[in-house]
């Protein structure tokens, strides 16, 4: 009878053994499922940043590295790195350009006689940098039909500086191939210097400040400016048109 005893409690203690080895062998699986059941979103440093989305999550005093530098934004003195430091940079998360967009355009009066087309291109100049548009040349348009174009041109500038100076003017092509400007203008009525935008812009703080303000394009029409009569008829355009803050081109 002691060996039958005897022998049970061997089994015992054996099987004993074997749940604790199989408790020490899954304990970790089962605690790490526990944690992603009940806490799903755990944050180790305690910042109210969830490790998934901390850049730093052992150190409570980071969680973003904006510029990918390893140095936490909190401590980082140029956080989008472009040698500007944060407390000169009008934009201390990104490097900034600014984007002319010309969305439409409409031709209000014959340009070259009586034809119903007429060669027209624009420039932009961002800081005293001029740019053609379209990039591929001159487009022909429509007499008296809003007309699609989409011309844009993005410029990098120096973010140590609040305010640009943007300039938009229209130009055609007359009857011997010369530039003629076209008014845009529609709050100067100077026949000579009143024809061309010129716009003041500020960047802003963050990627997307715009001018007009929202999501919408401004609308400048140089027949506004009711400088025509009966011996001068200005040539005029209505423009659709916005700049945009945006991330720098590489």
């Amino acid at each position: 009878m002691k060996d039958i005893k005897s022998g049970k409690n061997m089994l015992l203690i054996f099987m004993a053994l074997i749940i604790v080895v199989i408790v020490i062998v899954v304990a970790p699986s089962v605690y790490q499922s526990y944690k992603e059941v009940f806490n799903p979103n755990p944050d180790s440093d305690k910042d109210g940043v969830p490790d998934k989305d901390d850049a730093f999550p052992d150190d409570p005093k980071e969680w973003e590295d904006s510029d990918g530098d390893g140095i936490g934004d909190n401590a980082d003195n140029d956080d989008d790195n472009d040698g500007i430091l944060d407390s000169q940079d009008y934009l201390p998360y990104n490097d900034g350009a600014i984007k002319v967009e010309i969305e439409k355009l409409r031709i209000n009066d014959y340009l070259v006689l009586s034809q119903p087309t007429a060669k027209i291109y624009a420039t932009v100049s961002i800081d005293d940098h001029v740019y053609m548009l379209p990039e591929e040349g001159i487009k022909e348009l429509n007499i008296d039909q809003d007309e699609t174009v989409n011309w844009s041109v993005t410029h990098n500038i120096d973010d140590k500086v609040g305010y640009h100076t943007i300039k938009i003017d229209l130009y055609y092509k007359d009857i011997l191939n010369r530039d003629k400007q076209i008014d845009i203008n529609g709050e100067d009525s100077d026949k000579n210097t009143g024809k061309n935008l010129i716009i003041e812009y500020y960047i802003g703080n963050s990627i997307g400040h715009q001018y007009p303000d929202g999501s919408t394009y401004k609308i400048s029409d140089g027949s506004d400016d009711g400088n025509d009569s009966i011996l001068f008829e200005e040539k005029d355009a209505r423009i659709y048109f916005r700049i945009v803050t945006v991330e720098a081109k590489k």
